[in-house]
């Protein structure tokens, strides 16, 4: 979560800028809030994809007894917590694309 706040952190000024050239007003208020959820949420689920069950090691003693796993095991969490990360961050580049094309449509006609 902490991964997805900061990609938040960073990004929220800049896609601020692009949805205030939104053309709805109530569309740019409504993307500004999604954007912490849509960063963060993806990051979230990303963590807990990752199954500890394995067929050798069935109870917490024996998980956590086995260093190599859980090393094995964060580094597949961080992995796939960051491809969460990047995938949101696609989609969002894809809003990003699609209200620049509404506000040049809505500039051309004005």
């Amino acid at each position: 979560m902490v991964l997805g706040t900061l990609v938040y952190l960073l990004l929220r000024r800049p896609f601020a800028d692009v949805a205030d050239a939104a053309p709805w007003k109530h569309v740019r208020s409504i993307l500004k809030r999604l954007l912490l959820i849509g960063l963060v949420f993806p990051a979230l689920l990303g963590f807990v994809s990752v199954s500890y069950q394995s067929c050798n090691r069935q109870t917490y003693a024996k998980i956590v007894e086995s260093r190599d796993y859980l090393t094995a095991k964060n580094r597949e969490q961080i992995s796939s917590t960051l491809l969460s990360i990047v995938v949101a961050v696609l989609v969002w580049d894809a809003v990003i694309l699609l209200l620049t094309k509404l506000a040049q449509r809505g500039s051309k006609s004005h």
